[in-house]
């Protein structure tokens, strides 16, 4: 989904919620419950399952060896301790951040705020911000990681079989005009492996311990 598509359909879902007054903040669908609020964060004690957690205005807090499927947010940050698992992770304004051994089936996605993850996190979709750095340890990515305006590093043993993607920044209005020529960083350890290519549409600053990473590399600006 996009992220247009994503702040806009919770942003109805929010209107709806309000116009009606009805509000649930523990749905039961099977043997899990759904936590969905317009106002309002979440905490998922240790070793609690939940369904789907959707939120608009609160952020989102699990603590260790607890689950969810799919964390939904609008204005908010996700802090995730360690050994948790979930389906997949989306904020619009706020991080996310996890401990160690993290297990994802899909993706973490976030639009203004970057992505930090502790040691050993597995992750079965891809890692995307716009407005953000990404920091993995010792991780495993499936598929693409990218972002816009940020550092992506990636430490320790990172795997990552797909590309590494900065994608092509628009112009960025400052106080004496148009321009934005701060060059984000890419630093890959010399451990770390980029199966896929590493693709700059713009100018990056380039710490690549291991040399055989720089043939990765793709240039397209």
């Amino acid at each position: 989904m996009k992220f247009s598509q994503f702040a806009g359909i919770t942003v109805l879902v929010a209107a709806a919620v309000l116009v009606s007054g009805v509000f649930s903040s523990a749905v039961a669908e099977g043997s899990y419950r759904n936590i969905d609020k317009v106002m309002g964060s979440a905490v998922v004690g240790s070793g609690e399952r939940y369904g789907d957690i959707s939120l608009v205005n609160g952020s989102v807090q699990m603590a260790s060896n607890s689950s969810a499927r799919a964390v939904s947010l609008v204005n908010g940050s996700i802090d995730i301790r360690d050994d948790v698992k979930i389906k997949s992770a989306e904020t619009v304004n706020g991080g996310i951040a996890a401990g160690r051994n993290l297990q994802v089936s899909g993706g973490l996605v976030t639009v203004n705020g970057e992505v930090k993850l502790a040691d050993n996190a597995v992750i079965g979709g891809g890692v995307a911000t716009v407005n953000g750095n990404i920091s993995l340890r010792s991780a495993q990515v499936a598929q693409d990681i990218s972002t816009v305006n940020g550092d992506i590093t990636l430490a320790g043993t990172t795997v990552v079989k797909g590309d590494v993607v900065f994608k092509k920044r628009g112009k960025k209005k400052s106080f004496f005009g148009w321009g934005n020529n701060k060059k984000p960083t890419l630093h890959i350890a010399a451990d770390a492996v980029v199966e896929g290519r590493i693709i700059l549409e713009q100018e990056v600053k380039l710490k690549l311990e291991n040399p055989a990473m720089q043939a990765k590399v793709v240039e397209r600006f």
